[in-house]
């Protein structure tokens, strides 16, 4: 089967998804009530909730709760493990205030059937006073693959690598107003790259030998979203620059990324419609794996494996439209075009990546309307990418 047709097969897969979504949504009077569904669904349904309600303890001034993790993407595979989650508020929220965010503090422990073994420690703080402080912290050992550095070169062939790595990254921003924040972000890592089994990761490849990074610089944030987990009216714009100095580690290079997304209230039934535009770019002696990439499951869904393509400037511009569908599932649609390149010339479209997809939404959270995603993308040039992950992709 050749590469037209095996894309031309996916989208009609991906057409008849949204067709039966669309008839689910439309087909029905009232597709929040839960009267119109058969009786062994609304069993189900009735279990699920027990369990979710087992799971989660709620008290006055705050949430706990223990939610199982269960993912796979083509990276790593089937992935289980555990994350407990503390949600409070620092200070009384007020009545009709939609900048207040709710504080979290959330370690997570991972294992996948690749070999992955992942320890994250996330936590943020929105204080009462208008301070962000917001720290990720990240041990991870990882079988993983590298492919060439640039769009157009080779990706039929790759090396494999073991990365062993402890990051440390975070911002710490003060409110001007309660939309705009401006501060400071660090990023801080340690990398050791092992069982190297090809010959194009060689020494001419800078970070071969894995290496410590440091960066610190600059941030400014603008948010008016009313919800960090499911937005669905509200812009969002970051512009955030690094510098990681010789000094302080084994490489000397900056980094600069701007991200602007802006939600979209599009009818009743939580139809949002998001959209969300995004650029890097680094300067200097920067190790492959800190090259801005295109892929992944937040990035560039119709792209599996994030380090697939990357170079030293990536671009994107990606579009969803999401829905609740019945109970709490619900469903999105999604597309976007980006591409990776070595300088601003000619080689920013060509080769441009287009991607589409389609997803199923499950709530674990109703009230911060927190999901579970499944979502499947295609793009041309025959990629493709399948996620099951916590939380919307942007």
């Amino acid at each position: 089967m050749n590469l037209y047709s095996v894309i031309r097969n996916k989208i009609f897969v991906l057409c008849l998804v949204f067709q039966l979504c669309q008839s689910a949504v439309f087909g029905q009077t009232d597709s929040t009530s839960v009267s119109n569904v058969p009786g062994v669904l609304q069993k189900m349904a009735d279990l699920a909730d027990w369990g979710v309600d087992l799971l989660t303890f709620e008290k006055e001034n705050y949430t706990f709760f223990m939610l199982p993790l269960l993912g796979y993407e083509d990276r790593t595979q089937l992935e289980i493990g555990v994350m407990p989650v503390w949600r409070f508020y620092l200070g009384e929220k007020k009545d009709g205030d939609g900048y207040f965010r709710p504080s979290s503090i959330a370690p997570s422990l991972i294992y996948s059937t690749s070999g992955m073994y992942e320890f994250d420690f996330t936590s943020d703080f929105y204080t009462k006073n208008n301070w962000y402080i917001r720290n990720k912290w990240l041990y991870q050992w990882m079988p993983d693959k590298f492919y060439r550095i640039g769009n157009s070169s080779d990706k039929t062939s790759f090396s494999d690598i073991e990365v062993n790595k402890l990051e440390f990254k975070g911002k710490v921003l003060k409110g001007v107003s309660n939309e705009l924040f401006v501060g400071i972000n660090y990023d801080a890592g340690v990398y050791d790259i092992k069982n190297i089994e090809a010959e194009f990761l060689d020494e001419n490849v800078i970070g071969t030998e894995g290496g410590n990074i440091v960066g610190l610089g600059p941030m400014v944030t603008y948010d008016s979203r009313n919800s960090v987990v499911f937005p669905d009216k509200g812009d969002f714009i970051s512009l955030e620059y690094l510098y990681y100095p010789k000094s302080l580690g084994d490489y000397s290079f900056s980094s600069i990324t701007f991200d602007a997304r802006k939600f979209f209230k599009v009818g009743p039934n939580e139809k949002v419609l998001a959209t969300q535009f995004y650029i890097k770019s680094v300067d200097g002696n920067v190790p492959f794996y800190r090259l801005p990439v295109l892929g992944g499951k937040r990035l560039f869904r119709g792209i599996g494996h994030p380090y697939k393509y990357m170079d030293k400037n990536s671009l994107y511009l990606q579009a969803a439209y999401r829905s609740h569908l019945w109970w709490r599932l619900g469903y999105e649609l999604f597309t976007g075009a980006g591409n990776v390149y070595n300088k601003w010339d000619s080689s920013v479209i060509e080769n441009l990546h287009l991607m589409g997809g389609v997803g199923l939404r499950v709530r674990v959270l109703e009230d911060e309307k927190l999901s579970f995603r499944f979502d499947y993308g295609i793009s041309t040039n025959g990629n493709s990418g399948f996620f099951f992950t916590l939380g919307e992709a942007f």
